[in-house]
């Protein structure tokens, strides 16, 4: 019987990612700081950049929940602060788990960017009720083209996953309040400040019922 309880307690979602920029390599991630603007609590440029082609690239993100909006920005510079300006990608709706690969995305022309030009791409989700996620990648900007091999390497959708809407008006960090989402453990549920709350309170409920079960019965 008691296996049984610390089984059950072991399948609790305890913590899970809203979504994860993969690549190019994200400067890191913490999911409860994920809220933070620009960077999802990483204002420090990372040691490394990733090259990039102005031409396009792919942008591959691991996605957690079911529904999602997805805008893609960036800013020029090695020390970009929170100055993204420039539009990579217009807001997407976005549907399924897992890989998800935006491809071909491409510095828009009339830029002037030169090859080796330091920038940060910024991803920004619709997946906090109060607002957006934010994740960031510091690249540098090239002429160079990825070879297939790099691209399709780079560039994965899992099944069912897929683009639903495109060019939708507005950014994805406005409140997301009454807009059909996920919690963690993948089920359908409004994105509401008081139905995140009550998710939250039956999930602690659960644990503690669960923790005194596996007490009671030692």
């Amino acid at each position: 019987m008691f296996s049984n309880h610390v089984a059950l307690f072991a399948l609790l979602p305890l913590s899970a990612a809203h979504f994860v920029l993969t690549w190019p390599p994200n400067r890191g991630f913490r999911d409860d700081d994920a809220v933070k603007f620009p960077c999802g609590g990483f204002d420090s440029v990372s040691s490394t950049r990733t090259p990039w082609p102005l031409n396009g690239g792919p942008i591959q993100l691991d996605m957690h929940h079911t529904q999602t909006r997805i805008e893609l920005l960036l800013a020029i510079g090695s020390e970009p602060g929170s100055n993204f300006n420039v539009v990579l990608r217009p807001t997407v709706a976005q549907e399924g788990l897992g890989d998800f690969c935006l491809g071909q995305v491409s510095v828009p022309s009339g830029l002037n960017i030169s090859d080796g030009t330091p920038a940060t791409i910024q991803v920004v989700s619709n997946g906090d009720p109060d607002g957006g996620l934010y994740q960031c990648a510091d690249v540098t900007l090239t002429t160079t083209p990825l070879s297939s091999s790099d691209y399709d390497s780079n560039c994965k959708n899992n099944t069912g996953v897929k683009v639903t809407s495109e060019n939708i008006q507005g950014n994805p960090n406005e409140t997301t309040s009454g807009t059909p989402t996920a919690n963690h453990s993948g089920h359908a549920a409004s994105a509401s400040s008081t139905g995140l709350a009550a998710q939250q309170t039956m999930a602690t409920w659960v644990m503690g019922a669960v923790g005194l079960a596996g007490v009671a019965l030692l």
